[in-house]
Order: structure tokens, then sequence, then C-alpha cells
């Protein structure tokens, strides 16, 4: 009787994708039928990286999925070493695959666990930087999606907002740093927990689909303990005249040809995280 075997890291199973992303020649594998990374990812790792490019030490990534946020911050942005915490033992199977596909081993580390459990997962101040793009349609809210990856990964069905916010504060050092990113119609309410927990927001960025379009997400980058006054940065606009139809700032976190949106991934900004 046959023993069943893993894929090699450097092959798909015949449910997967290899998809790139970023211009540091990123890979990461995705179930065809599960939840596939979006434009949200990409722009959360430009974020941190700019907000928290003076950060030195550990970060971590709550909810890290396939790994974009934590495999950007470490190969495009040179940030790190990241621990990239994720719930779902498939998900994370996966990303541990992709740690030698970005030969990222020393830089990436997957972390099996939940969120909910981060006072048991690793002691109290123990990150410099905080990353999370978590699921964030509430649990009651829409369709459930009858595939448990997709509905665990969009929905606020293992964790909320709260539970984020509590795992970053237990997470970082003082003044260690933390960077989110959510829906905008949420802005008031990520923001009082934030403040509650004394991360104090310090950066703000809204992003739009176009200039004339009303913000769909908003960036947020907040520091333990430390009140230092909130800076509104000028809003973030997808679309636009560069290649792709993507602005040229946010085409500029992608290779060229990869500007062009890829059938691998939704590159635009949808509900869940």
């Amino acid at each position: 009787m046959s023993e069943k075997t893993s894929p090699s890291p450097n092959v798909s199973a015949p449910d997967e994708t290899l998809d790139s992303i970023g211009t540091a020649g990123v890979r990461v594998l995705q179930r065809r039928s599960g939840y596939r990374f979006t434009l949200d990812a990409v722009l959360l790792a430009a974020f941190a990286a700019t907000e928290g490019a003076d950060v030195q030490g550990p970060q971590l990534e709550l909810g890290a999925g396939s790994g974009v946020v934590s495999f950007l911050l470490a190969c495009q942005f040179g940030q790190g070493p990241v621990d990239a915490l994720e719930l779902q033992p498939e998900v994370h199977a996966r990303l541990t695959r992709a740690v030698a596909l970005n030969a990222c081993e020393g830089r990436v580390r997957p972390v099996l666990g939940d969120l909910r459990e981060a006072r048991t997962l690793f002691p109290s101040g123990s990150y410099a930087h905080v990353v999370s793009n978590p699921p964030f349609r509430p649990a009651r809210a829409g369709v459930l999606s009858p595939d448990e990856e997709r509905a665990l990964s969009k929905q606020e069905l293992a964790c909320d907002a709260p539970s984020v916010v509590a795992a970053a504060r237990h997470a970082l050092s003082p003044g260690g740093r933390v960077s989110l990113v959510y829906p905008a119609a949420r802005l008031a309410e990520v923001l009082g927990l934030l403040v509650a927990a004394r991360l104090h927001p310090v950066a703000l960025r809204l992003v739009h689909a176009r200039v004339d379009a009303p913000a769909t997400r908003f960036l947020v980058h907040a520091v333990r303990d430390r009140q230092r006054g909130l800076a509104v940065r000028p809003p973030l606009i997808v679309h636009g005249e560069g290649p792709g139809g993507y602005s040229p700032e946010v085409a500029s976190l992608m290779e060229p040809p990869r500007a062009e949106r890829p059938p691998s991934a939704s590159l635009e900004p949808e509900d869940g995280g």
C-alpha cells in the first residue's frame, strides 16, 4: 500500500497554481478553487515597508494565508525576519513549501496557530512590527462560502477585529508598530480598537479605485504606547494611466508584465482578507 506523499516544493499539485507577484520574483502556491490573494496584500506590504522603514527586529504577520505579505516584506522590501502565522493546516503547508520556492529560509518562518491564542504562541513583546490583512467581512454579512478555506479567509469566523488588535498588542514590544488594511466603512471602529489598546495611529492612507471614486479600503500604521499624532497620507489611487490600467504607483509594485491583470490572482480589492 503506497504512502501519500506531499508535492515537491518546486511543483504545484493538480489542484494548485504557482503564482508570481511583485518585483522580486516572489512566488506563492494557491488552491485553484480556494481563496486567492488580492491587491490588498500587495498594498499592505508596500505601506508597512514604507511606514516601518526604520523598524529593526523581527516581524509577525497575523493570518498569513499564502504568504504574499511576508514574502514581499522579506524579498521585495528587505525587511524581516518575518514569522507568518496561519490558522489553516493545508494553507500553512503550502506556505511552508513556498519558503523553499522563494529561498526564504531564515527570513520567513511559517507558524501554524490561532491568533486568538497569541499568548500561548509567543512571549509578550516578541516583535517590532505586526502586519495583518485579516478576514474582514462580518460573520453574518453576505453569503457564507461553502468552501471552508474561502469562508475562513474572507469572513470573521475564526477571528475578528478585536482579536487581531489584541494579538498585535500582545506581540509588540514597547514602541513596536502595527500595520493593517480594512474596508473604509470600518475606519472608526478599527481606529477606536487601536486607541483602546494603546496602539496609537500615526499614519493613515485611504485607498480609492479611481480619483473620483469613494474610498474602499484604508491602511493604518500605529505605535504601541507612544502618541505622536496622526498623519493622513495622500490618497492611494488604484487605477490610472500606468501599465495594465493601474496608477503608476500601483503598477510600480509589480513586474511590468505582471502589471497586466494576472489570471491567477485577483488584483481588485474585494470583500475579505
